[in-house]
């Protein structure tokens, strides 16, 4: 997720409310709910607006508590938002095939050349994990870095923490360690795989609020609902759009538990804005408060050209993450079906 984060927790904690928060790009449309007040427009990659919207961190905390999964499925649920993905959402989604054109929604891993002797390899197949805690958050290595900015992967909802709890409330530093990961919330909670509706916001160069979603649902006759999987392209190709000027706003975070969203993804790391005094408010929303699995770095340039070219903007979606035992995530070749 955070690739820019430093890997000493005392150089992250001074760097936090700087510059590293600006290493994420997305944002979530969501509702703004402060009493006598209207939800701000939209604003363009280009407007020179600030990143810091005007969701305050009491905001923030109060919609942490109020609009929490937390026990929504019993206590000792580990799956989270994606109980919202039931046989009848997975039927509804498969009838949504019409085509059968396939489109993978992941980056290529690109070959990186190694010096020194390569690892031997383990002909009967192996799985190695390195895991480092950086402030309250979980960073794994599964032979390959995927968490950061670079390689599309699935955040589990042992991935990050906020003020020391996890999903469901479960204490951070009694769930993960450095030398075995996550016990509980890992990414085995997703080993079935996930398959439901895929829904896609095209909307580059844009933060994105309530009235944009609701003016996308009233152009396409689509509305978001439970159990989607709701993907945002907040980027052009070759777009270089400032950190917070494009994305879903932070402003817009109810919006996911009104509508029961089951999963989220973004062609970036999911941070379109900030919020004073919270880094990274769409990871830790959703991720702690939900229960909501991420999709982050997606490539959304050929699902967006084949959506146009049918005339559909939503289809089934298939991510099948790794099963890796106490992984905080999963690199994911994540495929749309029309």
């Amino acid at each position: 997720m955070l690739d820019l984060i430093s890997s000493r927790s005392g150089r992250y904690g001074r760097h936090l409310r700087l510059g590293l928060v600006l290493a994420i790009a997305a944002s979530l449309s969501s509702v703004w709910l402060v009493v006598g007040q209207a939800a701000p427009s939209s604003q363009s990659a280009g407007s020179g607006a600030p990143n810091t919207g005007l969701v305050t961190k009491a905001q923030f905390d109060e919609w942490m508590t109020k609009l929490s999964n937390w026990g929504r499925w019993g206590k000792d649920d580990e799956r989270g938002a994606l109980n919202l993905i039931t046989p009848e959402t997975r039927r509804r989604a498969a009838a949504l095939v019409k085509t059968g054109t396939t489109v993978s929604l992941s980056r290529q891993i690109p070959a990186e050349a190694r010096g020194g002797q390569p690892r031997p390899i383990n002909q009967n197949g192996s799985g190695a994990s390195i895991f480092q805690i950086a402030g309250d958050y979980l960073f794994e290595r599964q032979e390959i870095d995927y968490h950061g900015g670079r390689l599309s992967h699935f955040d589990a909802l042992c991935h990050v923490s906020y003020n020391g709890k996890l999903y469901n409330g479960l204490n951070f530093k009694e769930v993960v360690t450095e030398g075995r990961g996550c016990s509980k919330l890992s990414v085995n909670s997703a080993r079935e795989g996930i398959v439901t509706r895929g829904v896609l916001l095209d909307l580059p160069g844009t933060r994105v609020r309530r009235q944009d979603v609701e003016d996308w649902e009233k152009k396409t006759g689509i509305k978001i609902g439970p159990g989607d999987a709701l993907l945002l392209r907040s980027h052009r190709p070759g777009a270089q759009a400032a950190f917070g000027a494009a994305g879903y706003d932070p402003s817009l975070l109810p919006f996911l538990k009104e509508r029961d969203v089951a999963l989220l993804g973004n062609d970036s790391a999911q941070e379109g804005g900030t919020i004073d005094g919270v880094a990274i408010p769409i990871h830790t929303f959703t991720i702690v408060a939900l229960g909501l699995n991420l999709l982050d770095n997606l490539a959304l340039d050929e699902v967006a050209a084949t959506a146009e070219k049918l005339k559909r903007r939503e289809f089934m979606l298939v991510v099948a993450p790794l099963r890796m035992e106490n992984g905080a995530g999963s690199p994911v070749n994540v495929i749309a079906t029309f």
